[in-house]
């Protein structure tokens, strides 16, 4: 359990180096391809700048609960107020975990940025060949809605969207990780990421009826014919399934 005080430097380099560990022993006995570039993040790391930031600048961040920031090509922040996010609920485990997370998320952000960011290009392009129609009806949606400044193009709501994306899948392997060493209160930091359109617990909802194993496939082998867009289709596939047992 963290301190009851503000993080210091030190101690974001200590609990960055740490989930590192955590990352390796969980891929391993779990037998996943979660990080498969962690020796060498790990020595990227080593010598980067990890670091303690009040108040940190999330707002690029896809999903809220990110209390943390990768930029590449070794710099990690944490929010040094994270001891304190249990408030008012009080619940000091919860700012324990919370800390964990927040560090093991940026590890896998900047095991994808060893790796060259293979799934976020895999994804735009994916997106561009297969769902050009769906995304044009979506950007014509957006400009009736009036001025967007951030989504002007085709181009600039393909990146968000495999961005959006990426950050689901690390949300998803932080989860795993984490659920594999059992550390207290995860599950309600996971459902607190339920209030999206595209929520990360989304995946585990297609794992309960496929399994791990078939996720992890997703991010691997299926890198680049998968999206957004086929995680909502599968997800709501699954759940009229569910629902006519239900009923039958």
């Amino acid at each position: 359990m963290i301190e009851r005080r503000q993080l210091s430097d030190n101690d974001v380099r200590r609990i960055i180096l740490g989930s590192v560990e955590l990352v390796i022993e969980a891929q391993k006995n779990l037998r996943l391809n979660i990080s498969p570039n962690i020796l060498e993040t790990k020595k990227n790391l080593f010598y980067g700048n990890l670091l303690a930031e009040t108040p940190l600048n999330t707002s690029e961040c896809a999903y809220g609960m990110d209390y943390g920031c990768f930029t590449p090509p070794s710099t990690i922040k944490l929010e040094g107020r994270l001891p304190f996010s249990d408030h008012p609920m009080d619940l000091p485990d919860l700012a324990s975990t919370l800390t964990l997370y927040s560090a093991v998320h940026e590890v896998v952000h900047a095991d994808d940025f060893i790796g060259g960011d293979k799934l976020f290009f895999k994804t735009k392009k994916h997106m561009l060949n297969d769902h050009y129609d769906k995304l044009q009806s979506a950007l014509n949606f957006i400009h009736k809605q009036g001025e967007n400044n951030c989504i002007r193009t085709i181009n600039d709501l393909v990146k968000l969207s495999a961005k959006h994306y990426v950050d689901m899948v690390t949300h998803y392997r932080s989860y795993i990780i984490l659920r594999y060493s059992a550390v207290p209160k995860l599950d309600l930091i996971w459902d607190r990421l339920n209030d999206y359109y595209f929520p990360p617990n989304l995946l585990t909802k297609i794992e309960y009826d496929k399994g791990v194993d078939y996720i992890f496939s997703l991010f691997n082998e299926k890198a680049g014919k998968y999206c957004l867009i086929e995680a909502f289709d599968e997800y709501e596939n699954i759940s009229k399934k569910n629902l006519n047992k239900f009923v039958v």
